[in-house]
């Protein structure tokens, strides 16, 4: 009879014993996870010596105030156009020489069809010198009336005046086009963190007459200077733990990228619509803000629709495996559109609030690779620019240690 009962009292044990140990097993897993998930290195920082990113950014907010470049409607457009084809080739310059920009209405139709807007489209060139600029996105129908091709190097001073690099539709004739650092109110910029040799150098030039028909298109640019033209990436190719596939060349000149602006009419378009364009450029690190002045004419309260572009070098996502994996806390880049009579603000990009929560600056004219330019555009409803006056507008940055140059901004409300 003991026999019969001790014999459920030792099931019950050696049962009581698989469970302790199981339960023992698995919380020491547990603890291993736990541990494991404290030990992994803290992600580290970028190297002092560059990559565009400076480990101790800016303590204070930077500021700018800017006129307004380059005013466009219809009727300015015209007015410029007539000029233009009153004078001669000898004194056609003067037209350019008043708004300090290449632009030219030589072959503009008056009256112009419709109202104007622009699109804008870009490539990364570093190291490289060269790429391709996919425009696309102009509505069928609209007649072409400039273009101009922008683009930004860190070079050491002083920069050549005259910059000539080739142009055209890609696969075919391509020009010789002259460009100058010349009209840029802020030229040179501080260099954003690669070479403390360098500054960042932008230049422009009129591109009209190598835009194809219909607009859309692929166009090649070749020959800007770059110290690197094999298409490495900008940033040493490694492993953690692992011997670099190659190391971070900050020789001079560094090419950053090039855009190319469109402005165009089309009769969808109001006739009264209005395009404002600012230049830099300027280099910020950390909270920056710039102040655009809207004249000869306010920002107009009756029409519904803003389309602001921005144009840049140097942004990125992060410095491993080229750049391509990110730093969230340094790729975290927020930007607003702000009235400053009334506090007016809209958050465009960047997380918590943006339209878009991508960021303004990360390099993705250069995909695949993170080649270190962009060229952004958002449509936003014009409900708050125009009050107080429409006399100006704010465009606000917060960067958290990438280097960042912005270059162009264009306000086109219609």
């Amino acid at each position: 009879m003991r026999i019969h009962r001790l014999v459920p009292l030792v099931v019950s044990l050696a049962v009581l014993a698989v469970i302790t140990v199981t339960v023992i097993r698995f919380s020491s897993v547990g603890a291993q996870d736990k541990a494991a998930v404290v030990q992994l290195p803290a992600e580290p920082l970028p190297s002092t010596a560059g990559g565009g990113f400076n480990p101790t950014p800016s303590a204070s907010p930077t500021t700018a105030q800017k006129g307004t470049e380059l005013y466009f409607d219809a009727n300015e457009v015209e007015s410029r156009a007539q000029i233009e084809q009153a004078e001669t080739a000898d004194t056609t310059a003067s037209a350019l020489t008043a708004t300090q920009l290449p632009v030219s209405f030589k072959n503009v139709p008056i009256p112009i069809p419709g109202g104007i807007d622009h699109a804008v489209a870009g490539v990364g060139t570093r190291n490289s010198g060269q790429g391709v600029i996919r425009l696309r996105g102009v509505p069928p129908g609209s007649r072409l009336l400039s273009a101009l091709l922008v683009w930004g190097e860190i070079a050491a001073p002083p920069a050549l005046n005259l910059y000539n690099v080739a142009f055209g539709p890609d696969c075919g004739v391509m020009a010789n086009v002259a460009g100058s650092p010349a009209p840029f109110p802020g030229n040179p910029a501080a260099d954003p963190f690669w070479n403390p040799a360098g500054r960042f150098f932008a230049y422009m030039a009129n591109v009209t007459a190598q835009i194809v028909p219909g607009i859309n298109g692929d166009y090649r640019i070749r020959g800007l200077r770059s110290s690197r033209v094999d298409n490495r990436c900008p940033w040493g190719d490694s492993t953690p733990g692992l011997a670099p596939c190659s190391t971070l060349d900050t020789t001079l000149p560094l090419s950053e990228g090039a855009s190319l602006i469109v402005i165009y009419s089309n009769t969808c378009i109001p006739r009264n619509a209005q395009l404002y364009i600012g230049l830099g450029p300027q280099t910020f690190d950390s909270a920056h803000s710039v102040t655009h002045a809207t004249l000869p004419i306010p920002i107009s309260a009756t029409l519904p629709i803003l389309k602001h572009s921005r144009i840049g070098g140097d942004g990125q996502v992060g410095v491993d495996n080229c750049g391509l994996r990110s730093l969230g806390f340094a790729s975290d880049e927020r930007t607003w559109i702000e009235n400053p009579v009334t506090g007016g603000s809209i958050q465009i990009k960047g997380d918590v609030g943006g339209m878009n929560r991508d960021s303004d600056w990360n390099g993705d004219d250069g995909e695949p690779l993170n080649k270190l330019w962009d060229s952004h555009t958002d449509v936003i409803p014009n409900n708050f620019l125009a009050a107080g006056g429409g006399l100006s507008y704010r465009v606000r940055y917060q960067s958290n240690g990438d280097s960042v140059v912005w270059v162009v901004h264009i306000l086109g409300v219609r």
